[in-house]
Formats: C-alpha cells, structure tokens, sequence
C-alpha cells in the first residue's frame, strides 16, 4: 500500500515521500508548474527549451559531464519530461545516494548556469528532436488530434513547440521564465523508495529553502472550440494511414473521471478489448489500435488512434464508431467487472517501482494540491456502476463532438466528409 508524509517549508516548498523498505533504490523527482500551458504563441516551446538548459551545468556542478557522472557514477538513471501543466526532473539511484540526489536536482532548479553558449548547442539538439517527430507519423497523429481539438491555443499546441520558435528564443527569455516559474511555491519535491522523511525534509531545507519565495505565471485555460473544422488533415507520403478519432472528456478531478477510465479501457486498452478484437482479430483493418484519455485541469479528452491502409481509412473510423456504439448498448456486468480487475491491477503493479510511486504522489500532490492513495483510487474505481459506465460513456461518445486527425497521403479532407 503506497503511503506518503507531506511537508511545506516556510518559502512554499512542498516535500511529499513514500516510504518503500522493501526497495534497495530511491527514485527523486522534482515537479515544476511550468508547460505548454503557461507559453503565450510567440514563446511556444519555451518550457522544453528550458528543461534542456537545466542538465547543461548548475553552481556545485558547472558543466553537463558533472551533472551526468553524479548521476550515472552511482548507476543511477537521470532525466526529464515537459508536459502541458508541469515539468519534472527525476533521478533513480541506490537508496544510500538519494540525499546527495536532492542536492543535484536542487542545484538544477535554483542555480543553472545558462550559458549562452550552451544554449546555442542546445537550439541545435531541440531543433533535431523536433524534426526526429516528422518522421514519426503516429506522433504526428497525436499532436494533430490535439491542436483539431483545441485549435489556436496553448492546450492543442505541440509541448515541444514549433521550428521558428526555437530557432529564435533568445537567452533572455529563457531566464526570465526560468525566474518566473522556478519558485518554491510552484514546486513539489517528491521521493520515493527505501527512505524515511525526516532525512528528505532536512536535505531539502539545506538546498532549497533558502529560494525565496516567487509569483508563478497563470496557465491558459481552455477556450471553446466553436465552429472550427472538425477533421484535421497532414498530407505525408507514408505506407500507412495514422488516425486520432477525439472525443472532449473529462479534466481531472471530475467525480466521473473514473467511470471514464473504465469506458476507455473496455474500448481500447489491450488486445482483449472491444476495439481490437474487431479491427484487427475479426475485421484485419489494422495492426494497432489503441485508446487513451488526457485529463488535465479543467478539460480531457478520449483519443482512438488506429493505423490502417490508406484505402481503408474511412472504413476504419466507420467501425470503430458502429463498435462504439454497440458497446454502448450491450455492455455487461461482467464486461465490467473485468475492466476494473484490469485498471486496478495495472494501478498496484506500477506501485512496484520508485519512480512510479514518486511519480503518483509528486504529480497529483503539484496538480491537485492533494493526493490520493492507490486505495482510495481503486475503492472509487470498484464504485463505478453499470449505469455510470453506460451514462458517462453515453455523454462522451457524441459524434458532433468528435474530431478526426488523419496523417497519410491524403490531398485533403475529403475520404472523410460525413464520417462525424
């Protein structure tokens, strides 16, 4: 059972733990509430540029060959992530180097160098990341789906941002977000593993709180979509045809966010569900097919992605539709019983890992401003009713709310017209 003790230093700080004995490891992660979400158009990118330029050297270790052997010399794993509402660093090491992990971290996010020079080489590394995507037409996909979705603002904007952005991004921006976002009360320290809380909070005291406290920038919240286009459309010579059909869902925290969970993965998550035992094992329309939900503050959505012959794209995204509709319908007890045995299951075997922990209780704890217990998810998970299953999926499955993104050689959006 994952437990956890919280602290809050005087300046803001959050300090969350997760005591695991039965672990020879430590998994360190620090939360940031900076992302996509925070970026005005013309500073798209700016949070994953910035991630970039934290493992480039900091004050006790000036260069990025330091930051890594710190690391790495006590074989433990380091990196990062930027998402729309939050950034996080994390190290995973033995648990006899977690300490000393606090204080490469903290160095990373109170004192980094920001060498222009640095910088430069680090615009030429993101500037290949970004291309590394065009080659990737499911991710294409994905980030097409999301800007169909959320058209012209920060939610349905690509994380990583856009070529002339980061070809442009002066240092001076970097730092001033950097000042901005990188304050205490806008963090969340989170461990997990073979450690105890006291010896954390004590770390933490020692290397970030003397940061003074600071006033974060506000996200972008959501804006409707109104009478956009409904079907995006990235003409590219692939073999495949990559689809996102996208239905608006829940944000997070919402009392059916779970019930929603379950629809998503009776649908689509795994090989025994309804999705893939017609598209691929009955019909052979596909090699994948997947679902999945984006929850985020105050707005979520449903993706299908299928991958399919370019002739069969519209014929795919017919029967997911029929199948989804049928499911609606004659959904079982036992269909039921069987996605919450799997959802719960899948929730307590990541429980298993440090930085899987770190992760649960850092995420909600800097999201939220609380955190859940993997008991207390999994007993709102068992609550979920047939009704709730049928309702919640009643009211996410709307056709005139869905949006389709297509990648593939197609010229336009016309295979598609009428498939909404």
């Amino acid at each position: 059972m994952v437990t956890f003790e919280r602290t809050v230093l005087p300046n803001g700080l959050r300090i969350i733990t997760s005591e695991m004995p039965q672990t020879r490891s430590a998994t360190v992660s620090v939360y940031v509430g900076a992302g996509s979400r925070y970026e005005a158009d013309p500073e798209a990118g700016l949070s994953h540029f910035l991630e970039h330029m934290l493992f480039k050297g900091a004050s006790r270790r000036p260069t990025a060959q330091e930051i890594a052997e710190a690391i790495e010399g006590v074989g433990g794993l380091h990196n990062a992530a930027t998402d729309r509402e939050l950034t996080v660093y994390y190290a995973k090491t033995p648990d006899w180097a977690a300490l000393e992990t606090i204080d490469i971290l903290a160095d990373m996010v109170t004192a980094p160098e920001m060498d222009p020079i640095e910088l430069e080489k680090e615009r030429m590394v993101i500037l290949e990341e970004l291309a590394s995507v065009e080659d990737n037409p499911g991710e294409l996909a994905a980030i097409l789906a999301d800007e169909t979705l959320w058209p012209d603002q920060p939610l349905g904007r690509n994380i990583g941002g856009a070529t002339e952005t980061a070809r442009s991004l002066p240092l001076s921006a970097v730092e001033r977000y950097f000042r901005a976002q990188y304050v205490p009360s806008n963090m969340v320290l989170s461990v997990a593993g073979n450690i105890a809380h006291e010896p954390v909070v004590e770390a933490a005291t020692r290397w970030l709180g003397p940061s003074a406290e600071g006033e974060p920038h506000a996200w972008h919240p959501v804006e409707p979509r109104g009478e956009r286009p409904r079907v995006g459309v990235r003409t590219k010579a692939t073999e495949q045809a990559h689809l996102c059909l996208t239905y608006p869902a829940l944000p997070l925290g919402h009392a059916d966010q779970y019930a929603a969970g379950l629809v998503s993965a009776l649908l689509g998550e795994g090989m025994s569900s309804r999705l893939f035992l017609e598209l691929r094992e009955e019909r052979a329309l596909v090699y994948d097919t997947h679902s999945y939900l984006s929850e985020y503050r105050d707005a979520g959505a449903f993706t299908i992605y299928a991958g399919c012959d370019p002739a069969n794209a519209r014929i795919t995204l017919e029967v997911a539709r029929a199948e989804m509709e049928r499911f609606l319908d004659d959904v079982t007890d036992e269909e039921l019983e069987k996605g919450k045995r799997m959802v719960a299951g899948r929730i307590q075997l990541r429980m298993e890992d440090t930085r899987a922990v770190a992760a649960w209780i850092g995420g909600q704890e800097l999201v939220l401003d609380e955190v859940l217990t993997v008991d207390e998810v999994v007993a709102q998970i068992e609550a979920v009713t047939l009704d709730d299953l049928r309702r919640v999926g009643r009211d996410l499955l709307r056709a005139e709310a869905a949006t389709v993104a297509a990648v593939g050689p197609f010229e336009d959006d016309a295979l598609f017209a009428g498939v909404l």
